[in-house]
């Protein structure tokens, strides 16, 4: 089943959107319709553990709220897997959107064909983006985390942080573990500390600052080892 989130301030276009996309979207595949109309909204889905398969999003959102595509360079790298078409009233927004990876740029009103052809090229692409989940015991619950959304995770004690955004998951286990059934993109740069590569913005020799303004500190002793490995994942992500 795939996920739509349609993310704009304005009540009306989300309701009518929603109406157009179960117009419009494929009739044979089983999809969940979400709406959120602020930054707090979609955190609320995510915080939920829900795999975003589809992000329509809205380029300009209200006053004090960050653009769609601040949105999406941290929320949605593109190892989450989603897919995202942006939305605008304003044609002259449309070169913003090659700051972030996406599929498809709708203005405003929105045309049914292209959005139909949008759902179309992201319903396609959703095949080549599984998301894998990290199983995790949190007090007596097993609980189940898409590894596409974790940020970093932090060693304390006997304790493991799991933060994925506004979330973190707090489990009795050791890093070396975890690491162990996390892909490559997750790095250890720290003895007490693992950061999923997707999400770094930067990189100085002692510290990694990720999208969401987050800083995770590097170890003198792995700097180099951090910095080859950062150098390799951007190398095999634009390929």
């Amino acid at each position: 089943m795939a996920t739509i989130v349609v993310l704009d301030d304005e009540a009306s276009f989300r309701t009518r959107i929603h109406q157009l996309i179960e117009q419009e979207a494929p009739r044979d595949d089983a999809r969940t319709i979400l709406e959120a109309g602020s930054l707090d909204e979609l955190n609320d889905i995510l915080a939920s553990n829900t795999h975003v398969d589809i992000l329509l999003a809205d380029i300009h959102m209200s006053e004090g709220q960050p653009s769609g595509i601040d949105i999406v360079q941290g929320l949605f790298p593109p190892a989450s897997g989603t897919q995202i078409i942006y939305t605008s009233g304003d044609l002259w927004q449309a070169p913003e959107v090659y700051a972030t990876q996406h599929l498809y740029f709708l203005l405003k009103p929105i045309d049914t064909s292209k959005l139909h052809e949008a759902l179309e090229r992201a319903y396609a692409a959703l095949p080549q983006t599984g998301s894998d989940m990290l199983r995790i015991k949190c007090g007596h619950k097993d609980r189940l985390v898409n590894i596409a959304r974790i940020r970093y995770l932090e060693s304390n004690l006997h304790k493991v942080s799991v933060h994925c955004g506004n979330t973190t998951y707090t489990t009795y286990a050791r890093l070396d573990d975890l690491q162990g059934q996390l892909p490559a993109c997750f790095c250890r740069c720290h003895r007490s500390y693992l950061v999923n590569l997707a999400y770094v913005r930067s990189f100085e020799q002692l510290e990694m600052q990720l999208h969401d303004g987050t800083t995770v500190p590097v170890s003198r002793r792995r700097s180099h080892q951090v910095q080859h490995d950062l150098l390799a994942y951007l190398a095999s992500s634009k390929g």
